[in-house]
Parts: C-alpha cells; structure tokens; sequence
C-alpha cells in the first residue's frame, strides 16, 4: 500500500500526496518541537522537512521503512540549519537551574484549567532542558530516550555507527539525568521545583498564554497512568502526541501542485 502511495505522489496524484502528507506530518512537528523548543521554529521547519520529503520521493529506494526514510530527511535539516530561536540566546544547565531557583512562586494554582497548564509548564520545560544539549547530542536524546527508535535504525537515521550513537546517548542521558535530579520535583521530590507553583509567575511573564499554548491542549492525549514519576524517560514519553494547529496538508498540497514542483517531482 506504501508502495502504490508513493508511485501515485510522483505521478502528480493530489489525493495522495495529501494522504502522504496526513500520515507523516505529526511525526515531524513533534521531531522539530522537541529539537527545536518553540512551535514558530518548529511549524516552520515541519513545512520545509515536508516539502523536501514529497519533491525527493523518486530518491526513497525502499531499503529502509519509509519513516526511518523521513527521520532521516528531518534530521539532517535540523541538526545543518540555522540557529533557532532559542539557540540565539543559548543556555546551559547551570543557566537554566539559576533561572528556575529565580521564580518563587508560593501560591499554588486552583482554578479549573490547572491540570492543563500544569501539564503545559512541564512539557516547556523538560523541552526546554534539551536545548542545553549541543544539537548532536540533542537529537540522539530525542531518537533514543523520547521515541525509542533503536539504537541499530536511529545510527542509520543521523549516519552514525551504532557504538557512536550509544555513547552519545549515554553522554546525554547522563546530563539530562544530572539536572534532574538536582532540579526537578517531578523526579526527585527531595527538589523544591514544582511545576504547579510556577504558573502564576509564567501567566504573569507570558511564559504561558492561556489562549495561544504551545505543548498541550483539551485534546491531547496523555497517559497519566502510566508516568514513571521517578523515571526520566516516563516523565518524557508522559508529553503524548503533541498536535499542531498549522494545517501543513492544505498549505503544501497547494504548493506542490504548482506545475515547476510537479515536474521536480517527476523528474528528480
């Protein structure tokens, strides 16, 4: 089915390159948010990574799944493009546990939407730890710890071998686990830092804007059950599937049907 669906994308097929679209685009923006923290950044990206995976379609050989295909696609544009939002101004670890030791907050949270914008400063900044990972060390987290891709297809995804690719995610994981554990009340709960204290003092900044969230929404799926409070990957894989509001499927479909794209298409 795979197969048909891609051969109809580079005869020109509309319906099926929508179809394409559809059923990659939330694996991407969730790959460009996590690497890249802020959803502008991240929209952004999932619209280039997008069009470079319908325009090079003829190159997909078949030798890898599709996905691992597209993985490879939106990493590389990630890991080589421009400085992000946030890199512009970059942190470290020890920069970001001042900034966090900084907001005191005493008065916890209690009206109606507080689960939601709780879950909304947790996924902020647990995203927000992985920008003080240099970008190479960065993507590894992310393939390694939050999508469990395996260490085998993730080293074929960033062109590593896989010895690299485990030592790099031990380096991360380690860091990571370090700040943590030292700063999060979520993982430590010797740790001050909770979450819920800090939301008065984020509405006030406009860290957080009730209207316009960044991470969360009444439709996101999370799975409360089953978050290891005291585990760095529960607290990472407990963000679920963060959907975007960007309809990448109209915009690009629209721009790939322009006829230069079309015979790029067919024609690579």
């Amino acid at each position: 089915m795979e197969d048909l669906l891609i051969k109809s994308c580079l005869e020109g097929n509309r319906k099926s390159i929508e179809k394409l679209i559809k059923s990659i685009e939330d694996l991407v923006y969730n790959l460009a948010l996590r690497f890249l923290w802020t959803k502008e950044d991240a929209e952004d990206a999932t619209q280039e990574i997008l069009l470079k995976v319908i325009t090079n379609l003829s190159k997909f050989q078949g030798k890898s799944k599709f996905n691992t295909w597209v993985y490879r696609l939106a990493t590389n544009y990630l890991i080589n493009q421009k400085k992000s939002t946030f890199e512009k101004r970059p942190i470290t670890f020890s920069q970001f546990s001042e900034d966090l030791n900084t907001i005191t907050e005493p008065t916890s949270y209690d009206l109606p939407d507080r689960d939601l914008l709780e879950k909304e400063m947790k996924t902020g900044c647990t995203l927000a730890m992985l920008q003080c990972l240099n970008r190479d060390l960065r993507i590894v987290f992310i393939l390694g710890s939050i999508l469990k891709i395996k260490s085998n297809v993730a080293s074929e995804i960033i062109d590593i071998t896989p010895e690299t690719f485990r030592k790099r995610l031990q380096k991360a994981r380690k860091l990571i686990e370090g700040f943590m554990n030292s700063n999060c009340g979520v993982y430590n709960p010797k740790n001050t830092c909770r979450c819920n204290k800090k939301i008065n003092t984020a509405l006030a900044s406009k860290r957080i804007v009730k209207k316009d969230l960044s991470f969360v929404s009444d439709v996101t799926i999370y799975n409360d059950e089953m978050e290891e409070l005291n585990s760095m990957t529960g607290i990472y894989q407990n963000h679920g599937e963060i959907k975007c509001k960007t309809d990448f499927q109209n915009e690009l479909t629209k721009l790939v049907m322009n006829k230069r794209i079309i015979d790029g298409i067919q024609n690579i």
